[in-house]
């Protein structure tokens, strides 16, 4: 293998190794074949690392990487250890080798990113997503709006709340890509994911998505122009929505929000109850909960990542956590002072959408994946480099 990367250029192989895993990891959610090509991208990647001293260099003068990948072997390395003191101690090797695989995931983003691929790395994802959201239109449209779950033939996600937060990073890669380049297939592929967001019925992903997008916006957008042109896309959505048949749906599952606010703050309360007598390090990497809610569902998650965190690490592993997102978030506020808002309403979603979202982000390529560490990677991007 290492003899026949010398023989040809492996920074290309890494870059199409990894465009390809990006594309297909963005439609085929944990597959195997999909992994494999994050294991090839990751071996030319280590490789180059070692052996091409150019290559080398330019990740080791990404000072803002460096800082930010110290802070994510922090966080990954403690919550590791606490199998030692979980459930199934036996899973160290497990999640340490887990927790790897997620650095050098990140150090690609980044590293892919701030290169002359850029663009394509992004068209990757995008048409990645666009492809998932053309077939839950076109395949799976029925069992979306009458039961809000994932057919077991759906290459996404297996949770309608994950396809969300896919559909909208999807968007915002999109006017991202669309600011870079001006090409109006972007303006098209963010309809259609803001269209199967629509479909999901997914609340959080679309208060997450909205809130991160106003939060970063220059208060200049603010203009008549661009008023009327948000205006007329609003009809055009509304009007789209009622052809379609979910403009009813779509109401009746935001009035549904306050009785969802309470289930949530039910199982919020008896996370903290669980937590108390072990509030230092927690129960383990494996803790999960397991009670029945007033409202008779079997609850084995925090639904939360940040309550989650506590409950496995305790209070040293949510500190853990809070350092992570500290640095990442002072790299989104530089990235805001330097016009880069989209890249910064990236990470402000995945803040969001965590808050009430449980699944743990240390595993294997999943959803995680996408919808954490991938928004990690693009803070830690820094400097573009222009392509020739």
């Amino acid at each position: 293998m290492m003899h026949f990367l010398r023989r040809i250029n492996a920074e290309h192989l890494y870059y199409l190794f990894f465009t390809l895993f990006l594309f297909f990891s963005a439609i085929f959610c944990g597959y195997t074949r999909s992994t494999n090509l994050f294991h090839l991208s990751g071996i030319v990647f280590l490789f180059l690392i070692f052996r091409n001293k150019t290559f080398r260099d330019t990740l080791l003068h990404k000072k803002q990487m460096l800082y930010g990948l110290l802070f994510c072997s922090i966080y990954l390395l403690y919550f590791s250890l606490s199998t030692l003191w979980g459930d199934i101690p036996s899973n160290l090797e497990s999640a340490l080798t887990h927790s790897l695989y997620i650095l050098i995931f990140v150090a690609m983003v980044a590293k892919i990113l701030s290169s002359e691929k850029r663009e394509i790395a992004l068209a990757a994802i995008i048409f990645g997503f666009v492809a998932l959201a053309l077939f839950l239109i076109v395949v799976d449209y029925q069992n979306l709006l009458t039961n809000r779950l994932m057919s077991p033939i759906s290459p996404g996600p297996s949770n309608v709340i994950d396809v969300g937060g896919y559909f909208s990073i999807g968007i915002i890669l999109s006017l991202l890509a669309f600011k870079e380049s001006k090409k109006p297939v972007f303006i098209i592929t963010a309809s259609i994911l803001f269209i199967a967001l629509l479909l999901t019925q997914s609340r959080g992903p679309f208060i997450a998505l909205v809130i991160s997008l106003i939060v970063t916006s220059h208060y200049k957008i603010l203009s008549r122009k661009n008023v009327l042109i948000a205006a007329i896309a609003l009809a055009v959505v509304i009007t789209a929505m009622s052809y379609i048949g979910i403009t009813e749906m779509v109401i009746e599952r935001f009035q549904e929000l306050s009785s969802q606010v309470y289930l949530r703050l039910s199982i919020w309360r008896h996370t903290f109850e669980v937590i108390s007598p072990d509030i230092v390090f927690g129960y383990g990497f494996d803790k999960s909960l397991n009670f029945i809610n007033y409202s008779g569902e079997h609850i084995t998650t925090t639904h939360s990542l940040y309550l989650g965190s506590m409950l496995k690490g305790g209070l040293v592993g949510v500190i853990s956590l809070l350092m992570l997102l500290g640095y990442i978030a002072y790299r989104a506020l530089c990235y805001i002072k330097e016009e880069r808002r989209f890249e910064a309403a990236i990470f402000i979603f995945m803040l969001i959408f965590y808050v009430s979202q449980g699944m743990f982000n240390i595993s294997n390529p999943s959803e995680s994946w996408y919808l954490f560490w991938f928004p990690i990677g693009v803070l830690l991007a820094g400097e573009i480099k222009k392509a020739r």
